[in-house]
């Protein structure tokens, strides 16, 4: 992949400001056997670790989310240039862009459900081997 062009970067720079750093001391082993751990799961350190806070928050307040739903959340970041671009649309619509995000995903789901149930994969447009 090239160099990034000036909007990526400066697009990576407004969504790297809505994240704080957070310094975690912990012993070398620790910190590899945690490494480890990530990687079986197929994820970043960074990513177990927020999973592992999500779910321990959750159990503190006695819910149950589950593993799969605190790595959904987890992997629901936007890239860069999908917030940049989003930003732009919920300023031409004069809406927050949290609220455009939320409108864009429910009516992409709309229009997926639809698609679906005349049999249509809505990913790539193929005919599906039977209606839903």
């Amino acid at each position: 992949m090239g160099e990034k062009t000036e909007a990526q970067k400066r697009a990576h720079r407004k969504y790297m400001e809505k994240f704080v750093e957070v310094k975690v001391r912990m012993t070398p082993e620790r910190r590899s056997a945690v490494q480890a751990h990530a990687e079986t799961q197929g994820e970043s350190t960074t990513g177990f670790i927020n999973r592992a806070i999500v779910n321990q928050i959750a159990a503190d307040n006695g819910v149950q989310i589950g593993a799969v739903a605190a790595q959904e959340w987890q992997q629901a970041a936007l890239p860069p240039e999908t917030v940049e671009a989003a930003q732009r649309a919920a300023e031409a619509t004069g809406e927050a862009t949290q609220d455009f995000i939320r409108r864009a995903v429910d009516t992409q789901a709309q229009r997926d459900a639809n698609a679906l149930r005349l049999g249509i994969n809505p990913s790539n447009g193929d005919k599906l081997d039977k209606e839903v």
